[in-house]
């Protein structure tokens, strides 16, 4: 085989990876990918592995990830897309013919996702491959290691499956603990079920410029809510994030419409909203209880790098002058836990819901799990539908209910085995009561730091490997 055709063969293997995603959610393909991978790398030299493996990431971000270029132009996600494929290059430390592979493409796997999920500047774990095996027969590896122990299943089994040897058999205990589980019992329901309404108020218009006219679009959620009010009763109402980019806690016409809205109606409400600090700018989930007093501020910890700040601004502003319009939000520190008569939740604001230690940490103070986002910027891309099934997988993980709330969509209910129990339709305006069942979360057992420090010792020690043999 041709250098050119392994070229194409390796980034085509790249593309059948995201039919693992929304919008085709097929759990085998990027299975499937990384066998063809191994396959086209293994008998070749080590800078020509390095070089096919590149184009197995390329071949795989440059469509997950199309949707950063909506609005925003092209170069944005080629920078985005060429500069992460960089980590798929470790890859080629793995597809080796012999039995070593059994041990070094899985954790180079490992290794190359859980780097790009922490750098540079936070990380990006957008596409990660355990996201994708909710509903495959490996699923049940969520619940004991969550998304990477799951990637390294993953990759352990395409091991297993391109040696087409007696240790293909091997896949096969994979397959049944995903498929039985050893996770015991599943999480415990603490009180009755919880009346929610979730409001999926729009906006105007979608796009980068989604809030140009932030009134308007708290202006819809408000109306929402007090016609959802107005036809029946909750015990609390969540609005999404973005819901009022005005701050609610400096204008008076907004927080007096919300103090009259909660007293009128006796009903706590969570918002999603900007405020503005001493430091900057803020992205904060707010809750007022049923008198229209500010009870508790939860205030995101992990911002989107050239999203809600930018990093190396002035390579930044080079590269494409829209970097000059964002403003650098200010993180939170602390987790705060919203305390509601008998629900508890630290929310998870859009991107945080990509981030294992943050999805962790704050559903370790829950009893239910609570998503706010916003995805007008990204239109009608598949990014709001791949976050969701990123949204699903974490209510799997943790064994708990999840209630989203999104300015233009997915709005849903989620059952702790990561079904989908109701929702609104995309850019659609309205309102979805829910009834939730308190639970204490039941995390996995296998912490991600766990697994990146074992991948990296095992790639160090295939360092080794290689220049004990060159000697």
């Amino acid at each position: 085989m041709t250098l050119f055709l392994r070229s194409l063969g390796a980034f085509l293997a790249g593309t059948v990876a995201i039919g693992g995603f929304h919008p085709f959610e097929l759990w085998f393909l990027p299975l499937l990918s990384l066998v063809m991978i191994i396959v086209m790398a293994r008998d070749l030299g080590l800078k020509y592995r390095i070089y096919l493996c590149y184009l197995y990431g390329l071949g795989f971000l440059l469509p997950l990830l199309h949707w950063s270029s909506t609005y925003v132009g092209a170069l944005p996600w080629l920078i985005l897309a060429t500069g992460f494929a960089l980590f798929y290059c470790l890859l080629a430390v793995g597809t080796l013919r012999s039995r070593a592979s059994l041990v070094f493409f899985p954790f180079a796997f490992a290794l190359a996702e859980g780097l790009r999920a922490i750098a540079p500047f936070g990380g990006f774990g957008w596409g990660r491959f355990g996201f994708s095996q909710l509903d495959g027969p490996l699923q049940e590896w969520l619940r004991i290691g969550g998304v990477a122990l799951t990637g390294l299943v993953v990759a352990l089994s395409a091991a297993l499956l391109a040696r087409l040897r007696r240790e293909t058999l091997l896949v096969f205990p994979l397959v049944l603990v995903g498929m039985l589980g050893v996770v015991p019992a599943s999480a415990t329901t603490v009180a009755e079920p919880y009346r929610i309404g979730l409001i999926q108020g729009g906006v105007s218009q979608l796009g980068f410029d989604f809030n140009a006219t932030p009134r308007d679009v708290f202006r819809r959620h408000f109306e929402e809510t007090d016609r959802l009010l107005g036809r029946t009763s909750v015990d609390l109402v969540l609005w999404p994030e973005n819901a009022s980019d005005i701050d609610p806690l400096q204008d008076a016409e907004i927080r007096g419409q919300l103090a009259r809205l909660t007293r009128e109606k006796q009903v706590p409400i969570v918002i999603g909203a900007v405020t503005q600090g001493e430091a900057g700018p803020e992205n904060v989930s707010l809750f007022f209880d049923g008198d229209g007093l500010l009870q508790s501020t939860y205030q995101k910890r992990d911002l989107v790098p050239f999203g809600e700040y930018v990093p190396l601004r002035r390579l930044a502003t080079s590269i494409s002058s829209l970097a000059e319009s964002v403003k650098d939000f200010v993180p939170g520190s602390e987790i705060t836990v919203h305390e509601i008569e008998g629900v508890s939740f630290a929310p998870l604001i859009c991107y945080e819901i990509l981030d294992d230690r943050v999805s962790w940490d704050n559903l370790e103070g829950s009893n239910i799990g609570v998503v706010q986002t916003n995805n007008a910027t990204f239109g009608r891309s598949w990014q709001s539908g791949q976050q969701f099934q990123m949204t699903r997988v974490r209510a799997f993980e943790s064994q708990m209910p999840f209630v989203v709330a999104a300015t233009t969509g997915d709005t849903a209910l989620i059952s702790k085995d990561g079904l989908v129990q109701s929702r609104i339709e995309k850019f659609e305006q309205g309102s979805l009561v829910v009834e939730v069942s308190p639970s204490r979360p039941t995390p996995p057992k296998v912490a991600p730091e766990w697994i990146l420090t074992l991948a990296a010792l095992v790639m160090i020690g295939a360092l080794l490997r290689r220049l004990s043999m060159r000697r």
